[in-house]
């Protein structure tokens, strides 16, 4: 077991005499400890008050009573009201076998002659200061695991239980950060489902399939990078700043697993915070499979459901032109949307979305961003107008820190027009017959965010041989197996490769080069959108 650092402990001591307590502080000072002196019992019970003490050295003796010990007994029995894992140590001249009897009955842990052997002093101080940091570490350990067993039975729901045990965990073992990772019901992939000390952004999109060389390690409590892993998994175990795994199992089934960061302290982590979490994960996995069993999963699969159910059943299509869409799903509910819709045979919109965040919120968050832009889009409504009307709708339906990328176009084949605002998605790629490319960025700000935020459009020419392109991030930032992103640049690359194709063949052509690239394994969900001009 790591024993805790002793070096600047600090200490707190008591004496009347002036010159004993200059004495103490020089010797203490030189010996690396953090001396504080007061000369009597009510400026040590203040002190206490103040600060934190890993050790009292205290006289028994003071200006009121000099040769009993009996104000001395007195404070002792004070101190241990007030702390009673606080080590102490007594000094006195006046010692007898009687009174330190009495002085060790009141919780002192030694007793120290005046005049005292620097040496001996020094080292009875540092053995008992390691003593108490334990003490005191496995009492705040154990009152820690009970109140994160409190909080794992009365969470509500999931989201609620990981991220009470991602903040207890981060309070208790005083480390950077902490990530959750659990096993989604569909794909039985990892994915993180709370995370403490680290950007949602930075590991939000993290997942461990459930084949992957890491997780065939989680037979106990392990450091990763004493493991030989690959490249990409190691980049994801960096990304979520994992320096320790903790394994969560129930009936000898994963069924998740908790990324400790490194102490604050630099230290390793110790055989009683080992301990601690041996004992508390066999609670977490109680509580996340009891709220499974309530209906958690039931609310993923509804999740789903709502999403798939806003995906168009069948995209609409007008003269001369082709429209093609593809969704490739990744988690158990993830945030892209898509729509055509047909207002004449010459008028046509597009849109696409990314909803920041997954479950059921996600998904009616989603829900909500359908039924406005169906509510508001018309032949006659410009994007930059319709975008100002869902935003203002989705500011008053959404959550803080969430938000909505959205791209909305609105096509007039007979003008030969494309006009559209872009709400901080990905810009669409738009491929002339000449071989020429342009990305679409004209808008504004994301949805959700400023309610009052005024679009701006932009209108450009769009026909034949042209094709436009929509996408999500999920396309993008689709990996290979060595961690690299397929990256926009590939993207464009391979559009522009195949720009004579119609848009039913490049949205296939597209997605069959993510599946190549990526082993078909997608981080998030790949939402395409491809319309031709014929």
């Amino acid at each position: 077991m790591t024993m805790p650092l002793v070096t600047a402990a600090k200490v707190l001591v008591a004496d009347d005499q002036p010159e004993v307590l200059e004495a103490l502080r020089l010797l203490l000072k030189g010996e690396g400890f953090q001396p504080q002196v007061v000369s009597s019992p009510a400026a040590l019970l203040d002190a206490l008050k103040l600060r934190h003490f890993d050790i009292v050295l205290m006289d028994l003796n003071y200006a009121r009573d000099t040769t009993s010990g009996q104000e001395g007994l007195d404070l002792l029995s004070q101190i241990q009201e007030f702390d009673n894992t606080l080590p102490v140590i007594v000094m006195t001249g006046w010692g007898s076998v009687e009174l330190a009897v009495e002085a060790m009955r009141r919780g002192v842990r030694d007793f120290v002659q005046k005049p005292w052997e620097n040496e001996r002093l020094v080292n009875i101080l540092r053995r008992h200061i390691e003593q108490g940091q334990v003490l005191r570490k496995g009492r705040r350990l154990e009152a820690e695991k009970q109140a994160l067993t409190d909080a794992v039975l009365s969470a509500g729901d999931l989201h609620v239980l990981v991220k009470r045990v991602a903040d207890h965990l981060q309070q208790a073992l005083h480390n950077r950060c902490v990530t959750i990772f659990t096993r989604a019901p569909l794909d039985h992939a990892f994915w993180v489902t709370a995370q403490v000390g680290i950007p949602e952004e930075i590991v939000g999109r993290l997942k461990f399939e459930a084949d992957s060389r890491f997780l065939s390690h989680m037979d106990s409590i392990f450091d990763p990078y004493e493991k030989e892993l690959p490249e990409h998994e190691r980049m994801k175990l960096n990304k979520s700043g994992c320096s320790l795994a903790v394994p969560v199992k129930l009936k000898s089934e994963l069924i998740g697993f908790i990324g400790l960061g490194e102490k604050l302290s630099g230290q390793p982590f110790d055989a009683e915070e080992l301990r601690f979490l041996s004992t508390v994960i066999e609670q977490i996995g109680l509580g996340i499979e009891n709220l499974r069993m309530r209906g958690q999963e039931r609310e993923y699969e509804e999740a789903r459901e709502i999403q798939q159910g806003m995906l168009p059943k069948q995209i609409p299509q007008i003269p001369r032109h082709e429209i093609f869409g593809s969704w490739q799903p990744a988690s158990a509910v993830g945030g892209d949307y898509f729509d055509a819709l047909k207002f004449t045979d010459a008028k046509v919109a597009l849109c696409i979305a990314d909803v920041v965040g997954k479950g059921m919120p996600a998904a009616l968050l989603m829900s909500n961003l359908q039924a406005a832009v169906k509510a508001f889009a018309s032949d006659s409504m410009q994007p930059r107008d319709l975008c100002a009307k869902v935003n203002r709708v989705i500011c008053s339906n959404i959550a803080t820190n969430k938000f909505i990328t959205f791209f909305y176009c609105l096509h007039d084949s007979e003008r030969k027009s494309l006009v559209y605002t872009n709400a901080g998605h990905n810009a669409p790629i738009l491929l002339r017959r000449d071989g020429s490319q342009l990305r679409l960025h004209e808008g504004g700000v994301v949805l959700g965010v400023f309610q009052d935020w005024r679009y701006d459009q932009n209108e450009i020419e769009f026909g034949s041989g042209d094709r436009v392109v929509l996408f999500t991030d999920g396309v993008t930032e689709v990996r290979d197996s060595d961690g690299e992103e397929y990256g926009e640049k590939r993207l464009i690359h391979l559009l522009e490769s195949n720009r004579h194709l119609g848009a039913e063949a490049l949205q296939k052509r597209v997605m069959e080069a993510l599946v190549d690239f990526s082993g078909g394994e997608f981080q998030d969900d790949a939402t395409l959108i491809v319309m031709s001009a014929e």
